[in-house]
């Protein structure tokens, strides 16, 4: 569900602050110690955008540190240009980064992932941004539901050049068709889930030469085939930045396709048509 939205992105985060508790040093749960987070920034050609999510993730990982949450900081850069190679230079020493040569967004997930030391996976991209309680809240959402269980934000908001708000559906929820997903994608790839769930179901090759992208569409196809469930964690939000180049408006532009999943099968359309039959 789409919602048009005339206000600026520095509006929405401060009233999407306001609405929350603002305490700064809050008590430690117990509880949340054993919870633990590998945040994982990837980037490529953002250039000095790039330095402006790196800080959305810091504030975002420090909110969830001051909750007793241990997080991993991870920086995946894949063939950066120079600039962004230089808003990278000189990190303090507890951050991670590796440097990759795929040109391939799902290939740096699936790497970055069997890097990670967190037992939840979160991943930001260079130029979005994270509401501040995401990682925290995410985590502990998923700390006590089934390792297949992938946790969303509730609203997705694009920025720079459009002004909309998406607002997630949960797979749970009456508004949710599995229909649609075979023809339109519900989740954008910047989730959280378990690091087991994306192991045992990594990311596609991009083969936009070919005809064949929209990775992120895929892997919510495959991983709710198999049985694994999409929710949504209440109050949090995704900043999205529509660049004129993104990966995502270039497969638009050039009519690609997304790989074929058994979801979106003719046999599995036939296989739904008969059981229909025999229920009446």
């Amino acid at each position: 569900m789409m919602l048009d939205n005339n206000n600026s992105i520095d509006s929405a985060e401060n009233n999407f602050d306001d609405t929350r508790d603002n305490d700064l040093s809050p008590p430690t749960d117990e509880k949340n110690t054993a919870i633990s987070i590998t945040a994982i920034l990837t980037a490529h050609g953002e250039g000095a955008l790039a330095s402006v999510s790196y800080k959305s993730m810091l504030e975002a990982v420090e909110y969830a540190e001051s909750r007793g949450i241990t997080v991993e900081k991870m920086v995946v850069l894949d063939k950066p240009d120079a600039l962004t190679k230089v808003v990278f230079q000189e990190l303090d020493d507890d951050i991670v980064v590796l440097e990759t040569d795929f040109g391939d967004q799902g290939l740096v997930r699936n790497l970055a992932v069997e890097k990670a030391c967190g037992d939840f996976i979160a991943f930001i991209d260079g130029d979005d941004l994270w509401s501040e309680n995401w990682l925290y809240d995410a985590a502990l959402f998923l700390s006590d539901k089934p390792e297949s269980t992938i946790a969303h934000p509730e609203f997705n908001w694009f920025f720079q050049g459009v002004s909309s708000i998406l607002i997630t559906v949960d797979q749970e929820d009456p508004l949710f068709a599995e229909d649609f997903l075979r023809f339109g994608n519900y989740w954008d790839a910047m989730c959280m889930t378990h690091r087991n769930t994306y192991l045992n179901h990594p990311y596609c090759l991009r083969r936009i030469k070919d005809g064949f992208a929209f990775e992120d569409w895929h892997w919510n196809c495959q991983t709710y085939e198999s049985g694994c469930l999409h929710k949504i964690v209440s109050d949090t939000i995704h900043f999205k930045r529509r660049r004129k180049n993104s990966q995502t408006l270039e497969a638009s532009s050039t009519k690609s396709l997304m790989p074929a999943t058994g979801l979106t099968a003719y046999t599995y359309q036939q296989k739904r048509l008969l059981e229909a039959t025999q229920m009446n």
